[in-house]
């Protein structure tokens, strides 16, 4: 049985592309020459740039995220800012160095390759703007999120409770009703909502035998213990023993395009989170190499993550977007509307069949080498990503500090 993955961004998490993915993968050099390195490069360093905002606001507790489904409602966001604000977004997102119309062909170009990356992998992405019945938009931003981002465009009254329910209608959808409920309520001076949504299903490659999974103890941050199933494989497997961690690539699919990375620091996640860069995270994927007789044991474990983006992204340096200031002058006429909230949802449930996951991000717009056998064990907190090797992406980040 397929498990699945969603992620919703109406600005993740679980997809952000990100360079440096399993390089020796099925069709990488191919894919490589379509997509603009420029991009993957920009999300990856987004991604790390984001991780340890939200790690920063969530102690103690699991963080897990669409790196991708944020960046992509960021990029559509971008397409109306205009001053200050595009200048400030740009330097977040890392596409300075990018023109407006070659991120959004980039953009579109990732987006096309990102479907059906598999024939055991099912991976759907769907965009949608919701502005008010009163608002006016530009042409031209209209027509660039259209025909870029293939998305659906509806108006609403936010005057009206109706009008909450009608997008998390759409987001619930587009997530297999992982996510039912993305926002609680919504200002009625609400201008526009873009939303962006990611849909993952995915059994591993091998999985996990059901009878070898055990109750273990898994060891939490503080020094005491939970108890938690293990599953258990054993066999070849990629691996990587770094300096103060230890990592695996679990893969899913007939064709292994899309993995799951398994990194276990020694100390735990808070200091390996930081020595997470781009640089960092190319040397390690590039160098993991084949393990016989290697043997896996990973918690079965489910969590839910629900965060509103506004002050992480604002620390980066994103915050004339959220202030007065704002300047989204190419999105309507006249300007004056500035992002009142960015939300983001996911979840995900991993066993011994696969993974199944949906993260949901939303963007409301309002006016104003050893010779003995490899061994990774994940019975302490563990950093992990979900990547699809071709497009260098990574569709899902997190940290597991406690499976329950």
């Amino acid at each position: 049985m397929k498990k699945e993955v969603a992620a919703l961004l109406i600005l993740l998490l679980l997809t952000l592309p990100l360079a440096g993915c399993f390089t020796d993968g099925p069709g990488r050099a191919a894919a490589a020459t379509e997509l603009d390195e420029r991009l993957l490069a920009a999300n990856t360093g987004f991604a790390f740039k984001l991780l340890p905002q939200l790690l920063q606001g969530s102690p103690g507790e699991n963080v897990f995220f669409s790196p991708a489904s944020v960046a992509l409602a960021l990029a559509m966001t971008y397409n109306g800012a205009a001053g200050v604000t595009q200048e400030e977004m740009a330097r977040v997102m890392g596409i300075e160095n990018m023109s407006l119309a070659e991120l959004n062909t980039a953009n579109r170009d990732l987006l096309s390759i990102l479907e059906n990356p598999d024939r055991g992998v099912q991976t759907l992405l769907a965009n949608s703007l919701w502005p008010a019945a009163d608002a006016e938009l530009l042409p031209d931003f209209v027509d660039r999120i259209t025909k870029y981002y293939k998305a659906e465009v509806s108006s609403l009254d936010y005057t009206e409770a109706d009008a909450v329910k009608t997008i998390n209608k759409w987001v619930a959808k587009r997530t297999k009703d992982k996510i039912p409920q993305l926002f609680n309520d919504l200002s009625p001076t609400t201008r526009l909502v873009l939303v962006n949504a990611l849909y993952f299903k995915a059994a591993w490659s091998e999985p996990f035998k059901k009878g070898l999974t055990h109750e273990a103890p898994f060891y939490l941050e503080d020094g005491s213990t939970v108890t938690v199933p293990m599953m258990h494989r054993e066999g070849t497997f990629y691996c990587l023993e770094g300096a103060g961690f230890k990592a695996v690539r679990l893969p899913y699919g007939k064709e292994g395009r899309v993995a799951m990375y398994v990194f276990v620091p020694e100390e735990g996640p808070d200091a390996f989170v930081a020595s997470l860069t781009p640089e960092n995270w190319q040397t390690w994927l590039s160098s993991f190499r084949p393990e016989n007789d290697a043997q896996v044991f990973l918690p079965r474990f489910s969590t839910r993550f629900s965060r509103e983006l506004n002050e992480p992204l604002k620390q980066l340096g994103m915050e004339a977007a959220f202030s007065d200031k704002a300047d989204f002058s190419g999105m309507t006429p006249g300007g004056g509307w500035f992002i009142s909230l960015v939300k983001h949802e996911a979840v995900i449930d991993v066993n011994e069949e696969g993974t199944e996951a949906a993260a949901a991000t939303g963007v409301a717009m309002d006016e104003a080498a050893v010779l003995d056998p490899f061994i990774l064990r994940a019975d302490k907190p563990f950093v992990f990503a979900v990547c699809d090797e071709m497009t260098e992406t990574i569709l899902f980040l997190g940290i597991i500090k406690n499976p329950q």
